[in-house]
C-alpha cells in the first residue's frame, strides 16, 4: 500500500484487465502514472514536491483568493450583460467560463462584452489577472530556491564539519565558517594549484574530480573531499600539483577570511589553533596532511559503482 507501489500495481493493471474479460481498453491511460515515478530518482522533483507541500497553506489562499475574483467578475458580467447576452452571460455559472478565459488573458474571443461597462469589467479583470497570477508562481518559486538553498548548506556543512581543523567545533560555529565558502569552477584539464605555490586557502571539492600529482604517485580526489587544509592557517607551500579531471565545483576558503573570522570569535580562534598545533606534525612538506592524503587513496580504489 505505499506510494510507489499502488502506482507500479495500476500501471501493470492494464495488462492483466483485459483476461478477465470485457473492453477495458480505457484503463491503458493508468500507464501514464509511471512517470510520477520520476520523483524517486530525481532529486530537484523531489525538493519542488517539498516546497509544494511546505507551502500548500499559502497556495490555498491564492486558490482561494483567484476564486473571489472570478466569481466577482462572472457577477458582474452577469448583471451588465445578462439582457444584452443571454446566452453567454445569462447567468453566473455561465458568465464564469468568460471570466477565468478573461482572468488568464487567454481570451478565445468566443465570448466579449459589447457594452461600455462590461468592456470596463473586462480591462480590469484583465489586469488583474496578470498581478494575481503571479502569487502562486512566486510562492513555489520561493519555496524551491528556499529548498535548493537548504539542501546544498546541509552539503556544505557536513564537508566543513569533516575537516580535522573544524571538526571539534559547535554546530553554530561551523556554520560561521560555512557562510566564508565562496564558489569556483574549475573545467577539465585546469590547474587549480601547482606545486611550490603560496598556499593561501583551501578547497572543498562539491562536484567533479581533481588529479593530485605527488612525487611518488598521483590520486584522485572527488566530492566531498577536501585539500590545502593546513594553508588556511600556515603560508606554507603547495606540496602538490592540483588538475581538474572534470569540470569541478569547488567551495573555496581564504585564509585571510578565516583570521578575521578568528579575531572576531576567540572560542572558533582557540578551536583551531589548538587543532592546528596537533595537526602541524602530520603536514607532509607543505599544505597536504596525511589525513586527507588517506581519504584520497580511499577514493582513488573505490570504483565508480560503489562510490554511486
Amino acid at each position: 500500500m505505499q506510494p510507489f507501489a499502488v502506482i507500479d500495481l495500476l500501471a501493470v493493471l492494464p495488462f492483466w484487465l483485459p483476461l478477465v474479460g470485457g473492453d477495458l481498453r480505457a484503463f491503458v491511460v493508468f500507464r501514464l502514472l509511471r512517470f510520477l515515478k520520476l520523483a524517486r530518482y530525481s532529486p530537484a522533483l523531489r525538493s519542488l514536491a517539498s516546497a509544494l507541500v511546505s507551502e500548500w497553506r499559502a497556495l490555498v489562499a491564492s486558490f482561494v483568493i483567484i476564486c473571489g475574483i472570478v466569481l466577482l467578475a462572472a457577477s458582474a458580467l452577469h448583471l451588465i450583460e445578462g439582457d444584452v447576452q443571454p446566452e453567454a452571460f445569462g447567468s453566473i455559472p455561465v458568465s464564469i467560463w468568460w471570466a477565468i478565459a478573461t482572468f488568464t488573458t487567454v481570451g478565445y474571443g468566443d465570448v466579449v462584452p459589447v457594452t461600455a461597462a462590461g468592456k470596463v469589467v473586462g480591462g480590469i479583470v484583465m489586469l488583474m489577472g496578470y498581478g494575481l497570477l503571479v502569487l502562486p508562481i512566486g510562492v513555489v518559486a520561493t519555496a524551491f530556491a528556499r529548498e535548493i538553498h537548504s539542501r546544498e548548506f546541509v552539503i556544505t556543512w557536513g564537508m566543513v564539519a569533516r575537516v580535522p581543523l573544524f571538526e571539534d567545533l559547535n554546530a553554530a560555529d561551523i556554520a560561521e565558517v560555512t557562510g566564508l565558502l565562496h564558489s569556483q569552477t574549475a573545467e577539465a584539464g585546469e590547474f587549480i594549484a601547482r606545486e611550490g605555490d603560496a598556499g593561501t586557502s583551501m578547497f572543498f571539492i562539491a562536484s567533479g574530480t581533481v588529479e593530485i600529482s605527488l612525487n611518488d604517485r598521483t590520486i584522485t580526489m572527488c566530492e566531498g573531499n577536501f585539500l590545502g587544509e593546513m594553508a588556511v592557517l600556515h603560508r606554507t607551500q603547495r606540496s602538490a600539483t592540483v588538475m581538474a579531471t572534470s569540470r569541478c565545483r569547488l567551495l573555496v576558503l581564504d585564509g585571510d577570511d578565516l583570521h578575521r573570522l578568528m579575531r572576531r570569535n576567540t572560542a572558533i580562534a582557540r578551536w583551531v589553533r589548538e587543532a592546528a598545533r596537533e595537526r602541524l606534525a602530520e603536514t607532509q612538506a607543505g599544505d597536504m596532511a596525511r589525513k586527507e592524503l588517506a581519504e584520497a587513496d580511499v577514493g582513488s580504489d573505490t570504483d565508480d559503482g560503489d562510490r554511486t
